[in-house]
C-alpha cells in the first residue's frame, strides 16, 4: 500500500494501528474502506435500538 492509499484511509477515519492491522489480514484498501462504513452503520443501528429499548421501557411502566 502506498502513502497516497494511507493518507485516503486516514482521511477516511482509520487510525494507522486499524490500517496496518487490516494490512496484515490481507484487506485492500476498498475492503478497508468498506468495513469502515459497515461499521459506522452497525454503530447507527445499535445506538438507534438502545434509543428504542429505552423509550420503551419508559413508556411500559
Amino acid at each position: 500500500m502506498n502513502k497516497k492509499d494511507k493518507d485516503e484511509l486516514f482521511n477516511k477515519g482509520l487510525s494507522e494501528k486499524e490500517i496496518d492491522s487490516l494490512t496484515q489480514k490481507g484487506f485492500t484498501k476498498e475492503e478497508m474502506l468498506q468495513a469502515k462504513e459497515y461499521n459506522e452503520e452497525i454503530k447507527k443501528g445499535s445506538n438507534f435500538i438502545s434509543w428504542l429499548v429505552d423509550l420503551i421501557t419508559w413508556l411500559i411502566p
